[in-house]
């Protein structure tokens, strides 16, 4: 079977190198001129290292990961008031492994050396038929192709052309998120630091071989306070949201409109019935994004794409039953995880709630902050590792 996939990201490369070791002949079409390199850092956790294994992968990966040593807590006026270890911080534990995005999608091609891929151009439509599928594309001419798989994360093209206007499945959790690149002055090796209170965080941070380091901001605000196209009121509604806050964050705001990488969204979550439509199937954040605040996007993308592929293969070509299998299987698995993301959303945006325990949380912050961040992402990591290893693989059989 001839099998299109929109997107050359991690749910896209993965599900690529399963089909062709299938059997099947999948093609990958990308937006973007080339394949995206750098980007911010992500971890692998849990049952989604099998995926890794079974590719064959999982030492590269390790070899290739940040190497991250520590992490420092500050406060406002940039102290100290806690340290801890990279993987600690990172919510890591066993054999969790953190790598930039773009070296893991970069080792994920390396393992599809004869799978077709078209860089730098988009679906512009799809007609179904009881034979197949025909795909006009924005610059290359029409294909044939026996299914669509939509890899092109929370804004997806393809889902937007099969289900309809994205405004129907996002969910916003009351969050934003910004991240863009500046000069390392801070001479950072393998080292974040972060300043945290409930509804802002701040963050700096280098990984291994870069020269430049990543400034980080997350925060809760309403959602109409910002368009999401406009960068320039992006940049506006960070700079107020930090305005009384020391440390290098007056710095980092300064450096802002030059950054050449700038990104900024709200977290949200994708929640939709059903994950595919005819010939037509999602995968990864195009299907059931987690949003940032879970810690476990890559790890649904990976399982999510082994979990796809091989109930196509398990099915023979009946592309209905895989699908519905795939749904079966893994939708318990993104529940739990999208519950991470929820509960992560609801402590930042705890201090919204005049109740007791947001009192007891701002009385802490102020007596014993380094230490009541601590517990939070100790507890945290509790709840990311029972979450992580919420599903068992299958072995599947081309």
């Amino acid at each position: 079977m001839k099998v299109l996939i929109s997107g050359a990201g991690i749910a896209g490369l993965t599900t690529a190198y399963w089909l062709e070791k299938y059997g099947f002949k999948p093609t990958i079409v990308e937006r973007a001129p080339t394949l995206l390199t750098g980007g911010y850092k992500i971890d692998v956790r849990g049952s989604a290292l099998g995926v890794l294994r079974r590719m064959g992968i999982y030492d590269t990966v390790v070899v290739a990961s940040t190497h991250m040593k520590g992490a420092l807590l500050i406060d406002r006026k940039g102290k100290v008031i806690n340290e801890m270890s990279g993987d600690a911080f990172g919510h890591r534990v066993d054999d969790d492994v953190e790598i930039i995005r773009g070296i893991l999608c970069q080792i994920l091609m390396d393992q599809i050396p004869d799978v077709e891929l078209i860089f730098g151009d988009s679906i512009q439509e799809i007609s179904s038929s009881s034979n197949g599928i025909q795909v006009k594309f924005q610059n290359n001419q029409p294909r044939e192709f026996d299914l669509v798989i939509g890899a092109d994360g929370i804004h997806s093209n393809v889902r937007r052309i099969a289900f309809g206007n994205e405004k129907k499945f996002l969910q916003e959790l009351g969050l934003y998120l910004s991240v863009f690149t500046v000069p390392n002055y801070l001479n950072l090796d393998r080292v974040e630091m972060q300043y945290s209170e409930l509804g802002r965080v701040a963050a700096v941070w280098s990984a291994r071989g870069e020269p430049n380091m990543k400034a980080c901001f997350g925060f809760t605000a309403p959602p109409a306070e910002v368009d999401l196209n406009d960068q320039a009121q992006q940049e506006q509604l960070i700079r107020k949201t930090y305005e009384d806050i020391g440390w290098e964050v007056p710095r980092l705001l300064q450096m802002m409109p030059n950054s050449t990488d700038f990104y900024f969204d709200a977290a949200t979550q994708v929640h939709m019935d059903h994950w595919f439509s005819s010939r037509i199937v999602l995968v990864g954040d195009a299907a059931y994004c987690a949003s940032p605040m879970s810690g476990q996007g890559t790890s649904l993308a990976l399982i999510g794409a082994y979990v796809l592929a091989g109930e196509l293969a398990a099915a023979k070509g009946d592309y209905q039953t895989a699908f519905e299998k795939y749904e079966l299987e893994l939708r318990p698995f993104v529940l739990i995880n999208q519950k991470l993301g929820i509960t992560a959303a609801k402590i930042m945006r705890s201090k919204e709630k005049n109740n007791f325990l947001t009192l007891l949380f701002q009385q802490l912050m102020r007596v014993a902050p380094g230490c009541l961040i601590k517990l939070i992402i100790d507890l945290s990591t509790r709840r990311i590792k029972k979450a992580a290893n919420s599903i068992i693989l299958k072995n599947y059989k081309g």
